[in-house]
């Protein structure tokens, strides 16, 4: 009898011991985010309907705020459980033992699977060793194109086949002078700051290679003198109109003044709402390379956490297809799962466009985090010299030899690739 029972409690508690882990009802997640949840899509809200037993006390943080707030927080050990973390801090959080890996909870997972996620998600992987975040949705960099001009001046459409050569003999076809002075230009100036590192990119640089470092060279210089001489001697790409900020002060493809324009995939939310002409999306053209930026946020567990299985339960839920749909509609980006971005659901369409949504699902195949996991300081004081050289104000051979000289102060020698 005493046999039998002594079995019976080793088998209850290996019963126990295999069996998950129940949450107590007071199981609370804090979690942290740049965006605010959206009332329609609050993936939030439908975790906890979905997951009773497990609470997530979110708090909003202002995004100018944000990635000095998170460095503050995990410093004082007061961070969240789950913090979604910006592409140039997840590198300086994992090498300080601050987030944990994924890799077991991915390898564990029955919703998730690695070779469901866009190649640089295996990139980053691949340079940090481990995986230590899934990105929440992502944002790309595209060309937007006017359509009624294109048809106007009797040239094709652009594709993923284009080519700079392409570009260049579209841009003057579609540049329009009336009385010596230019009505339309062919291409608008770059106006976003990591506009610059995606086409810098096409013409060969690394920009960030696969051991992390800072490498641009010889691809940028012969960006930028071609980029001045369509700018300044051909006159078909808009100089640049810098506000006191350093930013672009005006949009001339929403205003019907420039027939492309380069920029962020998320501007087709504000681009949807053009009415006085058609419009429509391409990836960037190819040059040596294709090559685009990758822009998101890391879902990351805080390695200090004490609630890590039900902090995971909650990034398993996010990454769902459940829950990257509501996450995808919120913030009008697509999903790193393959899966789930060919559905299309962060898609918001226009009047007068976009329809060839291919674009984003073709730039994700080939586009890289790049210049985004460098210090956000650094890369954007490089844009203001960027600027400067093609307003002539600097030489490019000292720009480019500027930008590595400060990236160098920044990153130390070994953060920047030999010349």
């Amino acid at each position: 009898m005493k046999k039998r029972l002594l079995v019976g409690l080793l088998v209850l508690g290996l019963v126990c011991v295999l069996a998950p882990a129940a949450y107590s009802a007071d199981t609370t997640v804090k979690y942290a985010h740049w965006n605010a949840l959206s009332e329609e899509y609050n993936y939030v809200k439908a975790f906890e309907e979905k997951y009773p037993d497990i609470k997530i006390e979110f708090t909003l943080i202002p995004e100018a705020e944000y990635s000095q707030k998170l460095t503050t927080m995990v410093m004082a050990g007061t961070a969240p459980d789950v913090m979604c973390l910006w592409e140039c801090d997840i590198s300086r959080f994992a090498n300080g033992g601050f987030v944990d890996p994924l890799d077991d909870y991915v390898s564990e997972s029955e919703t998730l699977t690695l070779d469901d996620f866009i190649p640089a998600v295996q990139d980053l992987i691949e340079m940090q060793g481990k995986l230590y975040g899934l990105p929440w949705c992502f944002a790309t960099e595209v060309m937007y194109y006017n359509k009624d001009a294109f048809d106007k001046a009797g040239v094709p459409y652009p594709d993923e086949n284009w080519t700079w050569e392409d570009f260049e003999n579209a841009a003057k076809k579609l540049t329009v002078v009336e009385n010596g002075k230019v009505e339309q230009w062919g291409c608008d100036a770059l106006g976003f700051q990591g506009l610059w590192y995606s086409l810098i990119g096409t013409f060969g640089d690394d920009i960030v290679n696969d051991k992390g470092q800072f490498s641009i060279g010889e691809g940028a210089k012969e960006f930028l003198n071609w980029w001045y001489r369509l700018t300044n001697e051909e006159k078909v790409v808009a100089p640049p109109q810098i506000s006191t900020s350093g930013i672009i002060s005006t949009d001339l493809f929403v205003a019907g003044k420039a027939a492309m324009a380069f920029n962020g995939s998320w501007m087709v939310s504000v681009y949807r709402d053009i009415e006085n002409f058609k419009w429509d999306i391409a990836p960037i053209p190819k040059g040596v390379r294709q090559y685009s930026t990758l822009h998101t946020g890391f879902f990351t567990i805080n390695s200090a956490s004490k609630v890590k299985d039900a902090a995971w339960k909650f990034i398993e839920f996010c990454m769902s297809e459940e829950g990257q749909e509501l996450i995808n509609k919120a913030a009008n980006n697509p999903s790193a799962r393959i899966s789930i971005l060919e559905k299309g659901y962060y898609r918001v369409q226009g009047p007068m466009g976009p329809e060839n949504w291919d674009a984003i699902d073709k730039t994700a195949q080939f586009a890289q985090w790049g210049y985004v996991l460098l210090p956000s300081g650094l890369t954007f004081d490089i844009v203001k010299d960027f600027n400067a050289a093609i307003l002539g104000q600097m030489g490019i051979d000292e720009v480019v030899g500027k930008a590595i000289d400060r990236a160098k102060e920044i990153l130390g020698e070994e953060g920047v690739a030999s010349e």
